[in-house]
């Protein structure tokens, strides 16, 4: 288990205490959801100044004292041009240093060819960024790289799905959207029973689906901070509180030492077919037994930030601001009695149901509602919570406007969707996202293949520079620690 930050009991000091320089202007590209204002409050307990875009008006952030400013701009699903202009008005005019991606405006920033946001923004490329969000491309790369993929079969119409050898999983399968997200649109096909219609799925060219291999297990979700390709931050939770099967409302920390050293394989095998990466990298594992398998990913904030929440250590990470001294990766810091982090998302406790649960699984949950703090909530910074009420007003007013239901509203502005034209396929967003997958693939194919002939690689040299750079700083801590001793001794 990599070895503990220095003073890792949690502090709850105010901005002030974490001034030292550097002291970056940091951007966070919306401010609606409770990883937003999270990441806003753990950026100002780091000395950071704040500042948000959000395309509503009125947002959690916009009421928390962790964000010197907010401003309204176009929403990115409607608008993009709009929005990455507004996005770089702002960046400009607020002089930041750090762009940081909250959910899915992080495709249209990095798809986006001005320096002025580029150059800012915390993100890999797009051609790698929109591999790992597509779930065909994803589990295409997870094989390519040499590891454990669940069994997969790409869907282009509704026959591929009434085809699919539903006899030959005990589980059935799990079919979702490629550029899907969460639980959205996955439908659990399993064997003997109806398949959804061609009009339910809206399946075609403008709307491809992956079948996966439904797996029973152990579930967990990880978060990490990704710099050069080097994982520098992770935290691990077990999935254990959902309020639909698939999001999580509870967080605990868990040490898996598996799951860290894949992580870090997997981040290793890119950089060895020349994809170097830098940004935030989630994954979604199922364990059965000893076979560890990848379901999903997310390139961007996830809620497993949250395990870091009252520390400034994770906004270290993320602006490259830990002691060189610091083992890497670091993990989220036990608490002031040594328990294991743990924080909940109060409002989704309380929307927990079970219809069929025992009575031991639901004292557990009263237990963990009880006495789990919550994210929202904190007695320094209390307006975010305090205008729930007004905020609320706001949000079922534009449900009305839009004939929305409030999860939707919160996610429609900021979800990115590439358009296929039926007038001109060849030509629309979609195809040319499609384009660009297969251009990336063929590049990794070949690298891979000169790795194979036996070439030594421009990033072969680099590795291995890594390596002894790891090594020399192993060696000074080693040297620092026997004069320590030494010292004692005299």
């Amino acid at each position: 288990m990599p070895s503990k930050i220095p003073g890792t009991r949690r502090h709850r000091n105010g901005n002030l205490d974490y001034t030292l320089p550097p002291r970056l202007r940091i951007l966070l590209t919306n401010g609606r959801f409770p990883v937003a204002i999270d990441l806003a409050r753990q950026l100002w307990t780091a000395g950071h100044i704040v500042f948000v875009v959000d395309p509503m008006q009125y947002h959690v952030c916009k009421f928390s004292i962790a964000v010197h400013q907010s401003k309204q701009v176009p929403a990115p699903h409607d608008d993009a041009a709009g929005y990455i202009a507004g996005v770089k008005e702002m960046a400009v005019k607020w002089h930041i240093e750090l762009i940081i991606p909250v959910h899915e405006e992080i495709f249209f920033l990095a798809e986006c060819e001005d320096r002025e946001i580029l150059d800012r923004l915390f993100a890999p490329p797009f051609d790698l960024l929109i591999r790992l969000h597509n779930k065909n491309e994803l589990f295409n790369l997870i094989r390519r790289l040499g590891l454990d993929v669940p069994s997969y079969h790409l869907c282009r119409t509704g026959d591929d799905v009434r085809n699919l050898p539903l006899d030959k999983y005990e589980h059935g399968l799990a079919l979702k959207p490629c550029f899907g997200r969460s639980s959205v649109g996955v439908h659990h096909l399993k064997p003997g029973e109806p398949l959804p219609s061609d009009e339910e799925l809206d399946i075609g060219e403008h709307n491809h689906y992956v079948a996966q291999e439904w797996l029973k297990g152990s579930r967990y979700c990880s978060y990490s901070v990704v710099r050069d390709s080097r994982v520098v931050a992770t935290g691990l939770y077990p999935v254990l509180e959902t309020i639909d099967g698939s999001s999580s409302v509870y967080f605990q920390q868990k040490y898996h030492k598996g799951i860290y050293s894949y992580i870090e394989d997997f981040v290793g095998r890119l950089r060895k077919i020349g994809c170097t990466f830098s940004g935030q990298l989630a994954f979604d594992f199922v364990e059965i037994g000893e076979r560890l398998v990848i379901i999903d990913c997310n390139p961007r904030s996830t809620s497993g930030l949250h395990l870091w929440t009252d520390t400034p250590y994770l906004a270290r990470a993320l602006t490259n601001c830990l002691s060189k001294e610091t083992d890497l990766p670091i993990v989220p810091p036990e608490t002031r009695l040594g328990h294991q982090s743990h924080v909940q998302v109060g409002a989704g406790m309380l929307m927990w149901e079970h219809k069929h649960a025992s009575f031991g699984v639901w004292a557990k949950h009263i237990q963990r509602l009880m006495g789990t703090r919550d994210i929202l909530w904190k007695t320094r910074d209390c307006m975010p919570t305090i205008a729930q009420p007004f905020l609320l007003t706001k949000y079922y007013q534009m449900c009305r406007q839009t004939g929305l239901q409030l999860p939707e509203l919160f996610q429609q502005h900021v979800l990115w969707e590439p358009q296929y034209d039926t007038k001109d396929p060849k030509g629309s967003e979609l195809e040319k996202v499609r384009k660009l997958m297969a251009a990336a693939n063929d590049r990794d194919e070949r690298r891979i293949h000169d790795d194979k002939e036996g070439e030594t690689s421009e990033d072969d040299i680099v590795e291995e520079l890594e390596k002894t750079k790891k090594r020399v700083r192993e060696l000074e801590s080693e040297n620092r620690q026997l004069a320590a001793v030494a010292r004692e001794a005299k």
